[in-house]
């Protein structure tokens, strides 16, 4: 069976943007239990790296979890 994190990336990515939803998806699951891990930012940034395009609130995704991924580390 395929890795999750290539399965997901593929769905996220079919149409080459990362929609409003999409983010939303992510973000919701980035913060189920309310931890940033190195490697969910490593994944949300991976995708923003492989999308053609991608709306601004991606952007403002990636800074929430890497503010919260340093303050994890304090």
């Amino acid at each position: 069976m395929a890795e999750w994190r290539e399965v997901a990336k593929a769905a996220i990515l079919a149409d080459g943007h990362v929609s409003e939803k999409e983010v939303d998806l992510l973000r919701e699951h980035v913060f189920e239990d309310g931890i940033v891990s190195k490697s969910e930012l490593d994944f949300i940034k991976e995708i923003k790296a492989k999308a053609k395009t991608a709306v601004k609130s991606l952007d403002v995704l990636i800074s929430d979890c890497e503010a919260a991924f340093a303050k994890s580390k304090q």
